[in-house]
């Protein structure tokens, strides 16, 4: 038996208080006059009889009485027998166990301290109370659905693995909630068992817990932490005796109240070792740290950087996936006037993500083979040539090639052959007379123009367009920019798998001046990106993620898929390609038909946010789900689902004490009434 209140057993010690008035007490007599005491010896009636105790069952039920009533207000209790009292007085239980195996619970000890508070919660049922087990993380799902089996319970709680996906309140609650609105139990119950990740919790989830139903708070959270993360990296590229050489720099982040000092951070390319650095890091606070260039000599290397040492060893570890730098060919193709493509090039030959193959090509030398291999072709300033008539350039573009029309003096185009371009061609529009026009109207939901929907991302205003060409846009064709005369400044329309662009100026100095502003070179790029349908390879993906592999591979063909734990499996060509990443660090993905081939490798990193230890008040999150403000717990004493306040509170025992007590005052009084009558008439 257990105490609430134990202090109050000293009380106790009044049991002496009947002790002392059965020695001490004098015994009254009838009093007889005599003539004359001159003669008779006084003794002391009390010295013969004080010492001794004549009336044990008195003494006792005295005793007995003032013992019930103390240990009434200390409060006792069962805790062995805690939910037998519940079914008792308040009815079975449906109980609904959220344990958090999110990334961040693999910080020390707290993943084996939240299974144990869960297998005390396990402990607590009663005989015909119900438990479902659900595990979240960034989803939630049943893991054992409602259940008086206490063994299946514990046997799952103890096959839970961690895994490395961020922390989401909002689904464990809500799939809570619809459980407990299911049951036809009396109590509805559920126990939320995690760190209470301030990242994991918005406030503006959709969660509401109804009256019937609690939510117990169990955090296993620790005060301090010290945690270094890799969260990123970056890339620079450069050339040396043709080969192409890399530079590694890496994000380190320090997660904790303390600097971090000569931290040891170090890069690994396939498993070797390139290089480690020193890195000195203050409180709450983050910095790089950049590697020696690198020659890369394979078409897809494993890279990792390692940071640090600390309880949470998952984030200390960023992966990734490095390929050779992918280049766009473009053919440019003008009318042969002198430096008419001069800027075009010139912006062009800056890139680097992606790096242009350009091609300057007069008009009167191009010829369809010039289209192989090409992924882009720009007309600047010229009509269509001859070698590229007759459906030649047609067919490139539904193919999935680009063009760019940039329209100028020397621009015409075949009646017959207007099926390309996104509009009829109209009269120059002169606008010589005054300031020039300026493009006004863009359209920021369109990849070209996305980049420059941040403010001072780009200032077209500046830029003045003294003519242009009339454009009557199609149906079919999309108006990316406008001038502030209302007329067409950029056009696009689709083609079979391939774009085209229309720019109704020229791309050099000859109509504008756009050529000399500082958003002539991102605008070349957009536009030469998006015709080639350019897509950066990434180097690495989110735990979370899902990839296609069938897009990724561009190939159908029976594939093996070894994830980082080491699982492998196969993908069959005619089977659905989707692959979800659920899993720090590389993943290969090998030919079926030749398994010795070197494989292609998706590295997988956590969110970033996860490494982010810092917890929440968990009482605020109990009120924003219920409605209700509760206690919220560090830590669970005895069975996880039942406080010792509540424990007693059930069970109510001093209630059955303190009337135990009373009732035996009462037969006290009676018992001593009687005792006193016999004495008074012997």
């Amino acid at each position: 038996m257990s105490f609430l209140s134990p202090l109050l057993l000293l009380g106790l010690g009044t049991i002496a208080v009947p002790v002392l008035v059965h020695l001490i007490q004098r015994e009254r007599k009838r009093v007889i006059e005599f003539p004359s005491l001159m003669f008779v010896q006084k003794i002391p009636y009390q010295s013969v009889r004080r010492r001794r105790i004549r009336h044990w069952a008195l003494l006792l039920m005295r005793a007995a009485a003032i013992a019930l009533i103390v240990a009434a207000f200390a409060r006792p209790f069962l805790p062995a027998r805690a939910a037998a009292a519940l079914a008792a007085t308040g009815g079975t239980r449906e109980v609904v166990i959220l344990l958090d195996q999110s990334a961040s619970m693999g910080y020390g000890d707290r993943w084996q301290r939240a299974r144990d508070e869960a297998s005390k919660v396990v402990d607590s049922l009663g005989g015909a109370d119900k438990a479902t087990l659900v595990l979240f993380g960034r989803n939630a799902e049943e893991n054992i659905r409602a259940t008086e089996d206490k063994g299946r319970l514990q046997s799952a709680i103890r096959a839970a693995k961690l895994t490395a996906v961020g922390t989401r309140f909002g689904p464990a609650l809500k799939l809570a909630e619809s459980i407990l609105s299911r049951s036809t139990l009396q109590r509805k119950e559920a126990v939320l068992i995690s760190d209470f990740q301030k990242t994991g919790w918005t406030g503006t989830e959709d969660v509401h817990f109804s009256e019937t139903m609690s939510l117990t708070p169990v955090s296993v959270a620790t005060e301090a932490v010290s945690n270094i993360a890799v969260p990123s990296v970056t890339f620079a590229r450069s050339s040396f005796s043709n080969q192409e050489r890399i530079t590694v720099t890496a994000g380190v982040a320090n997660k904790s109240a303390a600097a971090a000092t000569n931290v040891p951070v170090s890069l690994e390319i396939d498993g070797q070792v390139i290089e480690t650095l020193p890195a000195n890091i203050g409180a709450n606070a983050s910095t790089s740290v950049s590697f020696s260039p690198f020659t890369l000599s394979s078409p897809s290397a494993h890279g990792v950087v390692k940071a640090g040492n600390d309880p949470l060893p998952i984030d200390n570890t960023f992966d990734f996936v490095v390929t050779p730098s992918q280049s766009v060919s473009v053919l440019v193709v003008d009318g042969g006037a002198p430096n008419s493509s001069f800027y075009l090039s010139k912006a062009l030959a800056i890139g680097t993500t992606p790096a242009f193959n350009v091609e300057v090509v007069p008009a009167s030398r191009v010829t369809p083979l010039m289209l192989e291999r090409r992924s882009a072709v720009i007309l600047n300033d010229t009509g269509l040539p001859s070698g590229l008539a007759g459906g030649a350039l047609e067919q490139f573009v539904k193919n999935g090639g680009g063009l760019l029309v940039a329209v100028g003096e020397h621009t015409n185009w075949p009646p017959n052959e207007t099926a390309l371009l996104p509009g009829q061609l109209g009269s120059v529009v002169d606008r010589m007379d005054g300031r020039g026009a300026t493009v006004g109207f863009r359209d920021y939901s369109h990849p070209v123009f996305e980049v420059f929907k941040a403010p001072r991302s780009g200032d077209f205003s500046a830029a003045r367009v003294l003519r242009y060409r009339a454009l009557q846009a199609l149906p079919d064709a999309r108006v990316l920019a406008r001038y502030d005369d209302g007329g067409v400044a950029v056009a696009e329309r689709r083609v079979g798998a391939g774009r085209v662009l229309l720019l109704t100026t020229t791309l050099d100095d000859s109509w504008n001046d756009l050529e000399l502003k500082p958003v002539y070179l991102p605008l070349v790029h957009q536009m030469a990106r998006y015709l080639a349908q350019y897509e950066q390879s990434s180097s690495w993906s989110t735990v979370g993620q899902v990839v296609d592999l069938a897009t990724l591979l561009k190939s159908k063909a029976d594939r093996v898929i070894v994830s980082p734990d080491g699982e492998r499996r196969t993908v069959y060509a005619n089977e659905p390609s989707i692959l979800e990443l659920n899993e720090h660090g590389a993943y290969e993905i090998r030919s079926a038909s030749m398994p010795s081939a070197r494989p292609d490798r998706i590295a997988v990193n956590l969110d970033p946010a996860e490494s982010d230890l810092s917890p929440m008040d968990a009482s605020e999150l109990v009120a924003s789900a219920t409605g209700r403000a509760t206690q919220a717990a560090t830590a669970v004493e005895g069975p996880a689902a039942l406080s010792p306040e509540d424990a007693e509170k059930r069970q109510n025992l001093w209630w059955y004490l303190l009337l135990g007590g009373v009732a035996l005052l009462v037969a006290e009084l009676v018992v001593a009434n009687r005792l006193s009558q016999n004495e008074r008439f012997t």
